[in-house]
C-alpha cells in the first residue's frame, strides 16, 4: 500500500508566492510569503523572497531589512548575499561595499549566477574593467540568453569610451526581450553618445510605436531631436516627459534648452530654475545653460555672472586652466600686468577680441595667450599687447612668472560689457588690417567700377547634423548670386574645387577666389581681402567675425546665439553686422527670401561709400 506524504502548507504558499512573482504579480506573492511569517516568523526563505519582492516593487530600504533577517537566521545561503546586493545597488550602495557582499555569497557558492553579476557591475563602477568583461563574458558562455549579462557587459563598454560595441550588446538585449523599453533608452544614450544620430531616429521611432506611453522613451526621443537641431519637433515630447514626472530635473533640463534654441528664453529661465531647485546642488550643466538664457534675454548682469559654469559642463567642451596666480575680480590693475586666455574657437576669440582696449587702458601690461595663426594678426592690430602661443595644459609653473592676475577673456565681459549700454559706448572698430595690400587684392578684381563686391561664405568645416542644418551648399548659394549683379569673392575657407567650379560657372565671370591665399591659416590675408568687399554674406562661422571685427557690413545667418546677439536682433559685438536667424522649423535653404532682401537692403545704404572710405580710395 502506498504511503501518502502530508501536505506542508507552507512548501505550498512558498511555491505559490514564487509563482505569482515569476509571473510578476508581486503584491500577491507578499501576500503568501507574509502568511507564511505569521506562522513561521523566522522563515529564512519567506523573508528572503519576501525583500526581493520589495525591491522589484521598488523599495530597496524594505529589501534590505527582510534580507538582513533571512540572513541573520540562515547565513549560509549565496543567493541571499546576492540579492542583497542588488537591493544594496538600487538604493545607492558604494562599489567596494557590493564587491563584499558578492564575494561573501561566492565564497558559499563560487557559481552563484546573481552574484557573478553583481560582482561584474560593482568592478565596472570601480573601473576595474577587464575583471568585469571576463565575469561577463563567463556568464555568457554558460547562458547565451542571459539577458542581465548583455545590459551589464553594455554599461561596462559605455563606461570604458567603447560605446561603438555597447550598442551591439544593447541590441542582442533587445532582440532577447523587446518588451524592456529601458534597453532602447539605453541603446539611444549610446547612440547619442557616438552621434550616430541617423540610426537612432529609426530606434526610437521604433521605441515610440512599442512604447508610445513611456515618458523615459520620450524624453530619449527629446533629447535626440535637441542634439540635431530639431526642437521644434522635440519640445513636444520633453514637454509631454516634464507633464509624467515633473520632479524629474533632467527633464526640465531637456525641456529648457528646448525652449532656449525656440527663443523662449523666459520660458527657459524658469524652467532652468525649477530644475535648479530640484536637483542637487552644482548639477552640471544647469547654471551654464542658465546662463546662456539670462543672457538670450539681454540679462547681462545673471548672464555673465554664471558664465563660467560651463567648465563644468562636459557638453561645452571647455577646459578651465589652473595657473599659480589669483583670477582678476573686477579690482584696480592699473599697476599690475595680466595674462588673458581663451578656451573657445577663432571665432570668439576674435569676438571676445574687441575688449582688449578696455582691459589695456585698465592694467599696466597686457600678455594674451592665442593660437599660432593668430598672433600675426592680434599683433598688427595692438602693439602694446604682448601676444603668446596658447596651452592647453593646466599652467602650474612656479618659475619665471610675469604677471600678476589671470583672466578668462571671454569672461572679461562680467566687467567689461555689462549691460548693452556699455557696446554702444565701446570703440568699434579696434582692429586693423593692411590697407595697402587690401588695395592690392581689389586691383586684381574686375568689374567693380559700377558693381559692389560681395564676400561670401557658406559653411563652416564643422558639418555635425546639428550644425550643418544653418549652412548652405554652395548650389544653395547660387540664388543669393542670381539675385544680385556683384562681384563676388570667396572667404570660404577649406573649399572642395567642386564648389569652386560651381560658383565661377554660376557667377558667369563674376567670382573671384585668390587661391594664392590660405584662408584659414593666414589671416592676415584673410582679413584684408575681407576688407575690400562692400558686403560680406555669411554662415554663423569666424568669416562673419572678421567682417564684424573690422566693421566690414555683414549678413550673417544661423540658429539662436545667445553669447552673441545677446538678447538683441542684431550682435551688439559688431554695430555692422545684421543677423538673419534661421527659423528652428526650417532648414536653411528656405530663408533664402529672408537673406536676399537683407543683402538688397544693406547694399542701398553702404555702397559704394563705405568701402572707398574703409580702403581710403
Amino acid at each position: 500500500m502506498a504511503t501518502q506524504t502530508a501536505p506542508n502548507p507552507v512548501r505550498e504558499k512558498l511555491l505559490k508566492g514564487l509563482s505569482y512573482q515569476k509571473s510578476g504579480e508581486f503584491e500577491k506573492a507578499q501576500r503568501q510569503y507574509k502568511q507564511v511569517l505569521k506562522k513561521a516568523p523566522h522563515n529564512a526563505d519567506a523573508l528572503h523572497l519576501l525583500g526581493v519582492t520589495y525591491r522589484q516593487l521598488g523599495f530597496p530600504k524594505r529589501a534590505i531589512e527582510y534580507i538582513q533577517k533571512a540572513i541573520g537566521t540562515d547565513p549560509n545561503q549565496a543567493p541571499f548575499y546576492a540579492n542583497l546586493a542588488r537591493a544594496m545597488m538600487d538604493l545607492g550602495t558604494d562599489p567596494d561595499s557590493l564587491l563584499a557582499v558578492c564575494d561573501k555569497s561566492l565564497s558559499l557558492n563560487p557559481l552563484e549566477r546573481e552574484a557573478r553579476n553583481m560582482r561584474a557591475i560593482a568592478l565596472t563602477r570601480l573601473k576595474r574593467y577587464e575583471e568585469a568583461e571576463i565575469i561577463l563574458q563567463k556568464l555568457i558562455v554558460e547562458d547565451p540568453d542571459h539577458i542581465d549579462a548583455y545590459q551589464n557587459y553594455a554599461t561596462l563598454l559605455m563606461e570604458a569610451d567603447r560605446g561603438e560595441h555597447a550598442v551591439n550588446f544593447y541590441t542582442k538585449a533587445i532582440m532577447l526581450d523587446p518588451s524592456n523599453p529601458n534597453d532602447f533608452i539605453q541603446r539611444a544614450r549610446c547612440r547619442l553618445k557616438l552621434k550616430q544620430f541617423d540610426q537612432s531616429q529609426h530606434e526610437l521611432a521604433d521605441a515610440l510605436e512599442r512604447f508610445p506611453e513611456n515618458s523615459d522613451v520620450k524624453h530619449e526621443v527629446a533629447r535626440l531631436l535637441f542634439s540635431i537641431s530639431r526642437t521644434h519637433e522635440g519640445v513636444k515630447y520633453a514637454e509631454e516627459a516634464v507633464a509624467a514626472a515633473p520632479r524629474d530635473y533632467h527633464r526640465r533640463v531637456t525641456l529648457a534648452v528646448h525652449y532656449l534654441m525656440l527663443g523662449r528664453g523666459r520660458d527657459a529661465i524658469d524652467t532652468f530654475l525649477k530644475a535648479k531647485k530640484l536637483g542637487p546642488e552644482g548639477a552640471a550643466g544647469i547654471d551654464w545653460n542658465l546662463s546662456l538664457a539670462y543672457l538670450s534675454e539681454g540679462d547681462l548682469k545673471n548672464g555673465w555672472a554664471i558664465h563660467e559654469a560651463r567648465f563644468a559642463d562636459s557638453q561645452s567642451q571647455s577646459v578651465l586652466r589652473e595657473f599659480p596666480k589669483p583670477t582678476w575680480a573686477g579690482e584696480d590693475i592699473s599697476d599690475k600686468t595680466v595674462l588673458l586666455w581663451g578656451d573657445q574657437g577663432l571665432g570668439d576669440a576674435l569676438k571676445s577680441g574687441t575688449m582688449l582696449p578696455d582691459m589695456a587702458k585698465r592694467a599696466r601690461k597686457i600678455i594674451f595667450e592665442v593660437s599660432a595663426k593668430a598672433i600675426p594678426f592680434y599683433e598688427r592690430s595692438f602693439p602694446d599687447i604682448e601676444f603668446r602661443l596658447a596651452s592647453a595644459a593646466p599652467d602650474k609653473q612656479t618659475d619665471d612668472i610675469d604677471y600678476d592676475v589671470t583672466a578668462n577673456i571671454t569672461d572679461v565681459a562680467k566687467y567689461l560689457r555689462r549691460n548693452i549700454d556699455d557696446f554702444r559706448k565701446a570703440k568699434y572698430p579696434v582692429y586693423r588690417f593692411d590697407k595697402t595690400r587690401a588695395r592690392q587684392y581689389l586691383s586684381r578684381l574686375s568689374g567693380t567700377d559700377d558693381r559692389p563686391i560681395i564676400g561670401i561664405s557658406w559653411r563652416s568645416r564643422n558639418l555635425q547634423k546639428s550644425r550643418a542644418r544653418y549652412y548652405l551648399s554652395a548650389p544653395d548659394f547660387a540664388p543669393i548670386i542670381d539675385a544680385e549683379d556683384a562681384v563676388y569673392v570667396n572667404l570660404q575657407y577649406n573649399t572642395v574645387p567642386k564648389e569652386i567650379e560651381f560658383l565661377s560657372t554660376r557667377a558667369e565671370g563674376r567670382f573671384a577666389h585668390f587661391e594664392d591665399i590660405d584662408l584659414f591659416n593666414d589671416l592676415c590675408a584673410a582679413g584684408d581681402l575681407t576688407a575690400i568687399c562692400d558686403l560680406v554674406v555669411s554662415a554663423n562661422t569666424s568669416v562673419a567675425d572678421m567682417a564684424g571685427i573690422l566693421g566690414v557690413p555683414c549678413i550673417r545667418f544661423g540658429p539662436m546665439e545667445p553669447p552673441l546677439l545677446l538678447g538683441q536682433a542684431s550682435p551688439p559685438w559688431y554695430p555692422s553686422m545684421k543677423y538673419v536667424r534661421i527659423d528652428e522649423s526650417k532648414l536653411a535653404p528656405q530663408m533664402l527670401p529672408d537673406i536676399i532682401g537683407a543683402v538688397q537692403s544693406e547694399l542701398k545704404s553702404v555702397y559704394p561709400h563705405l568701402r572707398r572710405e574703409r580702403l581710403e580710395l
